[in-house]
């Protein structure tokens, strides 16, 4: 099949929506490199007609980073040999819709130097592709997902839970952490949170404070209007492949026809997993890391189950205050 004739028509939900660039920054580097093809980064870098670094060049081609300068794209569309017409104009609009910051990047930049340790570049990409997510599998085996902790819960298991390298920036990581758990208020897409049996009951030392956010999770699961699903993992090993979170975002399947991403971490070590496009072989890492949100989702109690499991751990805690 020809490049031409599986040309995406990419587009956006509506006109300059906030944290645009993650999606369209994953599509730009796909296209590119099939656009590639059987050529090396490092040979369409020698064609390039003013110096892009290969590291540049990877983490486009990766859609790891925003493009705060689209003209890099035209130089590597040259390169690419490219010509005028339906196909570049698509792929230059991607690069163009691909330069939007995301809130997380407005905080980073213009927040001061502060907040610029605090805010990563894998929360960077993270938060973007949250914005355009329609649908999210949220799998954590030691603490309550970040995006449904309480104020309290929050600001504890923060300062508990931060590498040692990183705890002088706890209050800009709050915050940040804060502003995230806003925004998926404010979006509610719909979600399933996997949360492992024991996290319901590790109160590090703050019996009021997890007896208020079980409440939390019971109104969330009570609520029959609320697109927001919790499921509690009773397996004691629940994860076969050691990550301590695993994100799985799926796209709108409009006009941008985005695969899915997985996103995990595992200390200190956040990675990014992109599913294939159609006629593409998929990552063998992606494909394991599905597999095993699969297999969560498949052993997982139900909704009845899971709420008392939580209401359960709610009145081990009632009774120790």
């Amino acid at each position: 099949m020809a490049v031409e004739d599986r040309v995406v028509q990419f587009g956006r939900p509506a006109a300059d929506p906030p944290g645009s660039w993650g999606v369209p920054a994953l599509l730009l580097g796909a296209e590119l490199k099939i656009e590639r093809g059987s050529l090396t980064q490092r040979q369409v870098l020698q064609k390039t007609r003013i110096k892009v670094s290969a590291s540049v060049y990877s983490r486009i081609e990766n859609g790891e980073t925003r493009i705060d300068k689209p003209a890099v794209v035209e130089v590597l569309l040259d390169a690419l040999g490219v010509r005028p017409g339906p196909r570049r104009q698509d792929l230059l609009r991607l690069a163009h819709d691909a330069s939007a910051e995301g809130w997380a990047n407005t905080v980073r930049s213009r927040a001061g130097v502060a907040y610029r340790e605090a805010v990563s570049d894998s929360m960077l990409r993270l938060t973007s592709l949250e914005e355009w997510a329609e649908r999210q599998l949220v799998i954590d085996t030691n603490v309550i997902s970040g995006v449904l902790q309480t104020p309290k819960y929050r600001e504890v298991v923060t300062a508990k839970t931060l590498l040692a390298g990183r705890r002088r920036l706890a209050d800009r990581i709050i915050d940040v952490r804060r502003r995230r758990a806003e925004q998926f208020a404010a979006a509610q897409p719909r979600s399933t949170f996997f949360i492992r049996c024991g996290a319901l009951y590790a109160d590090f030392g703050q019996t009021e404070m997890m007896v208020e956010q079980l409440k939390l999770l019971l109104r969330y699961v009570d609520d029959k209007e609320s697109p927001v699903a919790i499921r509690v993992i009773e397996a004691v090993n629940p994860l076969a492949i050691q990550v301590t979170a695993l994100i799985r975002l799926s796209f709108a399947k409009g006009s941008f026809a985005a695969p899915d991403v997985i996103y995990t971490e595992a200390g200190a070590r956040a990675e990014f997993h992109r599913g294939p496009l159609a006629g593409e072989e998929a990552d063998s890492d992606y494909l394991d890391y599905q597999d095993l949100s699969d297999t969560v989702i498949k052993q997982a109690p139900g909704l009845a189950k899971s709420r008392k499991l939580i209401a359960d751990a709610l009145d081990w805690h009632l009774d120790r205050l």
